[in-house]
């Protein structure tokens, strides 16, 4: 049984469940269900995985990346086992109120899946329940084009992809073809994000800034270490998806508990930030408790919280009246819950 990391009264969990939010940052192979993983090895999942503990911390990243080959990467061989684990996880997220979610699949794991990426991407699309609005990312490390170039190549005219990610370790020595694939993704009308200022500090953030042009950043939060890039960030309206429980659990420099994480500081200064789960079979998380923790450690009101739900919608991939109607369901929410609209509409722009 999952412990949970944060839990809430009737009225806050009602709050952040009724709450029409986005799920912008969630790897569907991390957040692999772990049902779907008992019903192959019964044994191995008798117990929850010991990464579940609210108190467990990650030694390292390598160690959480060789524990994510481990325990997942083997399962995703078919689309159809790529579709069983998405409608799950899409499930959860639409029953904690989530109307929008933009996952990601690692890309070169496709190169070991006996159908096509399009066959893929289309299996996980049918997984998501009706009102739910599913946009789907390719993820690639800095050293895969080596094996995986045609692979990349091929993802950027693939029509069901809605972008590309940088994942993987932020220090290994970033290669110059990212550049070129980032630039001709945009020209394809791909969304481009990265992760960045996760392990490494704020001059890389700088970095993928500068030579990626992306203008969503996964995770950020040691930008909080350059105040210049921090007043940049929120000038430009550059976005932070940010995942506090994930950065807690694998012990982010700087974060060693949730009251010390910096999101709050970026909110105060005006950076659109928005709050996600990550990956959660290895964090044992679920996005309510991410509001819940945003709640009782660092002391954001249920405006505060429905503003950063806001930067989610406004970010969203979406046609101009789906978007509409979507800040409309928001606005209606807020009133309802008789929010400070002062708040929930404008506390987080930036002004200077």
């Amino acid at each position: 049984m999952r412990i949970p990391h944060y839990t809430a009264s009737a009225d806050f969990t009602r709050f952040v469940r009724s709450l029409p939010k986005t799920e912008t940052h969630l790897h569907l192979e991390g957040s692999t269900p772990i049902e779907l993983l008992r019903d192959l090895e019964p044994e191995r999942y008798t117990n929850p995985p010991p990464f579940w503990q609210p108190d467990f911390r990650y030694e390292s990243f390598d160690q959480f990346m060789a524990l994510y080959d481990e325990y997942c990467m083997n399962f995703y061989q078919s689309a159809q086992r790529y579709h069983d684990a998405a409608k799950i996880v899409l499930a959860t997220c639409a029953e904690q109120g989530t109307r929008y979610v933009e996952t990601s699949i690692h890309l070169p794991g496709l190169a070991a899946v006996k159908d096509s990426g399009p066959e893929v991407l289309a299996a996980i699309r049918e997984a998501a329940p009706p009102g739910l609005e599913l946009r789907i990312f390719a993820g690639m490390c800095h050293n895969d084009y080596a094996a995986h170039g045609s692979l990349i190549e091929a993802a950027l005219g693939w029509d069901d992809l809605a972008g590309i990610d940088l994942h993987g370790p932020e220090y290994w020595r970033m290669e110059t073809w990212s550049i070129d694939i980032w630039r001709r993704a945009q020209a394809a009308g791909k969304m481009t994000k990265a992760h960045a200022g996760e392990f490494m500090p704020a001059p890389f953030v700088r970095w993928i800034l500068d030579n990626l042009g992306v203008r969503r950043i996964e995770h950020g939060v040691r930008s909080v270490e350059d105040p210049e890039l921090v007043r940049h960030l929120a000038r430009e309206r550059i976005t932070l998806d940010v995942c506090p429980i994930s950065n807690v659990k694998l012990a982010v420099q700087g974060v060693t508990s949730m009251a010390e994480h910096p999101i709050r500081a970026f909110f105060d200064a005006g950076v659109p930030v928005t709050i996600n789960s990550d990956d959660t079979f290895f964090f044992g998380n679920r996005l309510e408790e991410e509001y819940f923790a945003l709640n009782q450690e660092l002391g954001f009101s249920k405006a505060e919280l429905a503003r950063i739900a806001l930067n989610g919608i406004e970010i969203a991939l979406l046609s101009p009246e789906k978007k509409q109607a979507l800040v409309a369901e928001w606005r209606d929410f807020v009133v309802a819950e008789n929010l400070d609209l002062a708040v929930a509409e404008g506390s987080n722009r930036f002004v200077g």
